[in-house]
């Protein structure tokens, strides 16, 4: 009886030992099979994280070694190789009561083997499945992507991990009790990965909610009020059909942040500092006046956005709350390096946001973005016992057009134009979201008494037939009249040309007139209006004027401003290298103690030297370059255009540029051929 026992003890022994070397021997793997998936990649795609690296060595090194971006990779790297080291414990474990079976080693060896096989399977298999535009998505397709097949097998695994931890901690205890607790820990895990419901009840607000919905990129001319095809955004359209839609709407400037900023300063870049993205936020205004006022009135304010790292609105600028993906210079790369099936499959679960904030609801890390997800955590981040001002904002159709999984193939869309045709495909993801949100915001009864704006930030160009204008004027001079992108070209209309749309919501349903109104407006006219809408005081100065509920006869007789952006070649183009974008801008910017990049303050004021800017009245447009060329005028209605100094007809040219030298005068740089003294004197 004493040999037994000490035969006993020497296989426990031995079993201790052989798990010890099994974690070492998995983890081993682990680092391995890491750095066959990011070399993998590496053949793959377009771009690596390398070369986005290598990109941004434009940037001052010293920046890059800035506390804030140092600090943000690494803890992505440590969190990374932390869910690699505690798969191999799992995968340890779990071979645990295996081994306490069998004493030779060949055996346990072979076990331990199918188990990393099957756990293996199991990443990849899920990652496929949930994930299929993942890179490492390498099963999609196969009779492993399945849900019965991915269910068994984790339950299977995860059983069998969870009794070799019951097996750990009770050693002595029965079958019956260790698999209770088994099952209780299962209920327990589900409870954790499972985001849980909010149970907020309805309630009924007296002042109304205030939703500012912004879609990146909406070209108004693909949807149905203005003639394209009903089919491409129809639950959009549905609801622009019962709302009262400004035609001839225009952004200050074709950039997200730039358009925000006037959005919620109603003031122009002119005014409110904001010249470009990633301004230096020392010189643009902030808090917003609106915020605050809305903050004293008892609105919780909160700002929303799924992709931020070119705008960088946040609690600073008078937010009680800002939802969305960390703003920093390490969500670049980040974003590349993150595509591994460990990492995928806990980005969307409740502990992601706090493990991957730059990924987390990130729609720049398109291969996981989960639009319902994103509209989830907005809606409940809202009140339900103090009246909301959100304003929110979804990226979806921005470039680079993808998606977490694949677009829908149409060929009766495709016309030999990438770009657009994805630029399609994603209108309809982007309806999809927004049909959600408004879905969510109903239950929550958010619609029962709310004023709701939708709005795009700018358009999008893409070399279309329809976008040009007349190549060349009577004399057969040539202008370059398109591009691609956005805030490139200000003689590119489908640039600046964005959706205004007003809805008036009682008890779930729109309330207001079913109209056009026809005019010239801005985005600047929301603040205006939101003041008006709650008879508040307008005490701070803005550049909007409040919209109309109809048609007004004075409505043309306004003059509207829009500027361009930094001009950046690479963006120009029908496809856009990450890389060669940074490596044309990255001088331009700076990487903060916090992290965030930022345009520099000699560049900021030296690149507004290079705008080109612009004002419309009534169909017209007025067009300033910074370089020597002739001002330009354009006909908006008939596509014609025409250099200034050869322009012999009726439109108020000498007005429209009066008006545009009076609001550009105190740019540096402002007219160094003289033209406004020019003409006008």
């Amino acid at each position: 009886m004493g040999q037994g026992t000490a035969e006993s003890h020497s296989t426990h022994s031995g079993a201790q030992i052989s798990l010890l070397r099994t974690f070492f021997r998995t983890l081993a793997l682990m680092i391995l099979l890491l750095l066959i998936f990011f070399n993998y990649k590496n053949l793959i795609q377009f771009y690596s994280a390398f070369s986005i690296a290598n990109a941004m060595t434009h940037i001052d090194l010293n920046q890059l070694l800035e506390k804030g971006f140092i600090l943000d990779i690494a803890f992505f790297l440590i969190v990374t190789l932390f869910l690699h080291v505690l798969w191999a414990v799992i995968i340890t474990i779990s071979c645990r009561p295996w081994f306490l079976r069998f004493a030779d080693n060949i055996v346990r060896t072979q076990i331990w083997f199918i188990l990393l096989l099957l756990h293996l399977i199991l990443v990849l298999a899920a990652n496929s499945l949930l994930y299929p535009t993942s890179l490492l998505g390498i099963f999609r397709n196969s009779p492993l992507v399945s849900i019965p097949f991915i269910s068994l097998l984790s339950l299977i695994l995860f059983s069998n991990f969870l009794y070799g931890v019951m097996s750990l901690l009770f050693p002595s205890k029965g079958l019956a009790n260790i698999l209770g607790a088994t099952l209780m820990c299962l209920l327990l895990a589900t409870f954790w990965i499972v985001d849980v419901p909010n149970g907020q009840a309805r309630v009924n607000i007296e002042q109304p909610n205030l939703f500012i919905i912004g879609i990146d990129g909406l070209r108004p001319d693909h949807l149905a009020y203005r003639g394209a095809d009903f089919s491409l955004a129809p639950k959009l359209n549905t609801l622009l059909s019962q709302a009262s839609v400004y035609d001839k709407t225009y952004t200050p400037m074709g950039r997200t942040y730039v358009a925000w900023m006037s959005i919620l300063s109603g003031l122009y870049p002119t005014n409110n500092g904001a010249r470009f993205n990633l301004a230096p936020p020392e010189l643009v205004q902030k808090p917003f006046p609106l915020v605050d006022a809305l903050s004293k009135r008892g609105y919780q304010t909160t700002y929303a956005m799924d992709e931020r790292r070119f705008n960088q609105i946040d609690e600073e600028y008078g937010f009680d709350s800002v939802v969305g993906p960390k703003v920093g210079a390490a969500d670049a790369i980040i974003a590349n390096l993150a595509d591994l099936p460990l990492v995928n499959l806990l980005i969307n679960t409740p502990v992601g946001q706090y493990l991957f904030p730059y990924l987390n609801i990130n729609r720049a890390y398109g291969k996981t973005y989960d639009p319902q997800l994103f509209n989830k955590r907005v809606v409940t981040s809202l009140s339900t016992t103090a009246p909301n001002f959100l304003a929110i904002h979804f990226c979806q159709l921005h470039w680079p057009f993808t998606s977490k999984d694949f677009v829908e193939l149409d060929s009766n869309q495709w016309q030999g134009n990438y770009n657009h045709f994805m630029y399609k495909a994603m209108l309809k993801k982007v309806d999809s979201q927004l049909d959600d949100f408004m879905t969510q915001l109903a239950h929550k009864g958010m619609l029962d008494n709310a004023h709701v704006y939708i709005i795009s930030d700018h358009g999008e160009g893409f070399m279309l037939p329809q976008d040009k204008l007349t190549t060349q004027d009577e004399k057969g001079r040539q202008l370059n009249v398109s591009a691609w992108g956005h805030g490139t070209n200000l003689l590119a209309q489908e640039q600046t040309h964005v959706l205004l749309a007003h809805l008036r919501y009682s008890l779930g349903k729109p309330v207001n007139q079913s109209q056009r109104i026809d005019g010239l407006f801005s985005l600047v006219d929301i603040v205006p209006t939101l003041y008006a809408d709650l008879g508040l005081p307008l005490s701070t100065k803005v550049d909007g004027q409040a919209l109309p509920r109809h048609t007004r006869p004075d409505l043309d007789n306004r003059m509207v401003f829009v500027e361009s952006s930094l001009p950046v070649r690479s963006v120009n183009a029908s496809f856009i290298n990450e890389k060669k974008v940074l490596s044309e801008t990255a001088s331009q910017y700076e990487v903060r103690e916090n992290g965030r990049a930022v345009m520099k303050t000699e560049n900021y004021w030296r690149n507004i030297a290079l705008k080109q800017r612009a004002v419309y009245h009534r169909q017209w447009q007025l067009v300033l370059f910074p370089d020597d060329r002739e001002p330009v005028l354009v006909n908006t209605q008939t596509k014609d255009w025409h250099y200034l100094d050869n322009y012999k007809g009726k439109a108020p040219w000498r007005e429209m540029l009066f008006s545009l030298c009076e609001h550009y005068k105190s740019d540096p740089g402002m007219d160094v051929s003289n033209t406004c003294i020019k003409y006008l004197n």
